[in-house]
């Protein structure tokens, strides 16, 4: 006697990023990026332009590069830790959520003096170091793929926060010179 058993796919399920196979390792590093892009097109239609950090002199287009060439490599850290039980799952979540914040963050920057961008980058930069502590443990490997653009991150904390002190009282005494 035959039986015949079904077998129901999700039409989505091709894009699992989970997989611990090669596909996973290329959707989990491009998906980040994909997600940016439809972020970029919403942000777009609704009159917003994403803003890069690009300190000493580079151009636009290179700081977009540096910050957007962050988002495979935490991707590829998230994908590195998630099968690796609940601690690689928090892991992942953690990394996941600074994904997120490293995605919207060139659309909010817009309004924000300096102050508060170098507060929110400093932020974000708390919560990067946060994941990349939790994937450490998990897997130090992935600890160290997040690394460059956890320095990235750095640095823009870093240059944000100097210059936000530089010209704020009371630290720049040029500030507060009346010229007369």
């Amino acid at each position: 006697m035959a039986t015949i058993t079904a077998v129901s796919k999700s039409p989505f399920a091709i894009l699992d990023v989970d997989r611990q196979n090669g596909l996973g390792l290329v959707l989990s590093a491009a998906m980040p990026l994909a997600v940016f892009v439809i972020a970029n097109g919403i942000a777009e239609l609704n009159g917003l332009l994403p803003l890069f950090f690009s300190p000493l002199g580079l151009p636009g287009w290179m700081g977009a590069v540096l910050h957007l060439g962050c988002l495979p490599l935490f991707g590829v850290a998230r994908w590195m830790v998630a099968g690796r039980g609940l601690a690689g799952q928090r892991a992942g979540w953690w990394i996941v959520a600074l994904m997120a914040g490293m995605i919207g963050f060139p659309f909010v920057v817009a309004p924000l003096d300096s102050m508060t961008l170098s507060m929110v980058a400093f932020a974000l930069l708390i919560l990067g170091l946060g994941a990349m502590i939790r994937a450490g443990n998990v897997e130090p490997r992935a600890a160290m793929m997040m690394a460059p653009g956890m320095a990235w991150m750095g640095f823009s904390a870093f240059v944000g926060l100097s210059f936000a002190a530089a010209w704020s009282p009371p630290f720049a005494v040029t500030n507060s010179h009346t010229g007369g």
